[in-house]
């Protein structure tokens, strides 16, 4: 059953990628023995093992010597008192230097499906995060797209200050290491640091998120050199942004869309770019608006508290107008109804109006329970900017909501981000709860 998880580590060693400053046989002989620990401290076939806390370039050497000793690995950007075992038989944590801690936890109650390579958590933007199944045939057809998408060469060095615990780092980290790049993951810790390695020639392909671009794109120039490409993933590109990275760095902005579920699917100059080969768009037609929906080689395998999915139809959540040449272009999150209190209550109107209203930058919606009677649950609007009043802000909401519901409003400057600048959802929660 850990064929295919070894056969994906062999592909990376074969390739001669490197992890950090050093060369392919030092890269080799880091999984290597991390691989050997593992085997030490009882790691087999079909084991889960959790990764939290690791640096991550540490993390990357260490899940590829996870498939290496036949096991799966589910990253996470959490600490392990946060954790619990759900279903991970061992828990691999900083060591001293760059080595590693690997515990044993009980025995695994998730089952390991043959195949299944990375499990990640989402990004608990739009949902509490849960766990996202990826296949290893999965991260192989993302490795194929981002390849042929940003023109990886062997000679390449790939800088990524995305945390690699994330889904859209790790893509791009493992197809670059599948390509035989150089992968540069050190974290990002100011702007002028990394634009000024950049600028000095440190890399030539360089995956961040929009709002880190942004920072970048602010710092002044300090040599002559620059990426081939920017790769921008985990949220969308404004035409002002793109211009931005032209004038800063000389090349435009290529476009990665996917999903924590999926993996990267579409790359591309243009809206959300185009699909990797693994990949076809089912639906809207061309010309239309709706739901993306996908089409993949091999089935999304969903979560994992979920049997595993055989369809390859995955419908993303996204709203997007699909041009008469075919072209895809991002509206929006689909807006569903929310479910409180065993009823369904459509939150569009009280988004439209709230919208609408002076000052206001963006709605969010969270059910949770009542303080001291968790039998009821409230629907709460969350809502950032820095509106006139706060009595405008409720003249809309009252003016919006359905007839019978009265949601409670929590106004804040902004809304709390993860570390790749979405919504989290958790701490949003907190701020709520405290007020």
């Amino acid at each position: 059953m850990s064929e295919a998880r070894r056969g994906l580590a062999e592909a990376v060693l074969s390739s001669g990628g490197r992890i950090g400053g050093v060369l392919a046989e030092e890269t080799a002989s880091r999984i290597a023995r991390y691989a050997d620990q593992y085997g030490k401290a009882g790691v087999t076939d079909g084991d889960l093992l959790v990764f939290s806390g690791l640096r991550p370039e540490t993390l990357l050497a260490a899940v590829v010597a996870c498939w290496y000793a036949g096991a799966a690995a589910w990253v996470t950007p959490r600490e392990p008192a946060a954790l619990g075992a759900h279903g991970a038989s061992f828990t691999v944590t900083p060591g001293p230097a760059e080595e590693i801690t690997v515990d044993r936890h009980a025995a695994a109650t998730v089952p390991v499906p043959s195949g299944l390579g990375l499990l990640h958590e989402t990004s608990g933007s739009t949902a509490e995060p849960k766990l996202a199944r990826r296949s290893v045939e999965s991260i192989r057809a993302e490795h194929v797209g981002y390849r042929r998408g940003l023109g990886l060469e062997a000679e390449d060095t790939v800088r990524i200050p995305v945390p690699p615990a994330h889904s859209f780092g790790s893509g791009v980290a493992l197809a670059a290491l599948l390509s035989g790049c150089r992968v540069d993951a050190r974290p990002f810790t100011t702007a002028s640091g990394t634009a000024q390695d950049l600028d000095r020639g440190g890399c030539t392909t360089l995956a961040v998120t929009p709002a880190v671009l942004r920072l970048l794109t602010k710092t002044r120039r300090r040599g002559d050199c620059g990426p081939r490409a920017v790769l921008v993933g985990a949220g969308p590109v404004s035409d002002e942004l793109d211009a931005a990275c032209a004038a800063r760095f000389g090349v435009p902005v290529t476009r990665g869309y996917g999903s924590s579920e999926t993996g990267g699917m579409f790359i591309g100059s243009r809206g959300l770019g185009q699909p990797i080969p693994a990949v076809a768009i089912a639906g809207p037609e061309p010309g239309t608006r709706g739901e993306l929906v996908v089409r993949t080689a091999t089935p999304v395998w969903g979560y994992a508290h979920e049997p595993v999915r055989d369809s390859p139809l995955w419908r993303t959540g996204d709203v997007v107008e699909r041009d008469a040449s075919g072209q895809v272009w991002f509206v929006g999150r689909e807006q569903g109804a929310v479910r409180a209190n065993g009823r369904f209550v459509d939150v569009s109107s009280i988004r439209a109006a709230l919208a609408g209203a002076a000052g206001v930058e963006e709605v969010e919606f969270l059910v949770l329970p009542r303080a001291g009677e968790a039998e009821f649950e409230d629907l709460y609007v969350a809502v950032s900017g820095r509106p006139p009043s706060r009595e405008s802000v409720e003249n809309a909401l009252h003016a919006g909501a359905p007839p019978g519901v009265a949601p409670r409003l929590r106004i804040f400057p902004e809304f709390p981000r993860n570390t790749i600048g979405k919504l989290d959802r958790t701490t949003l929660t907190e701020w709520i709860t405290s007020k």
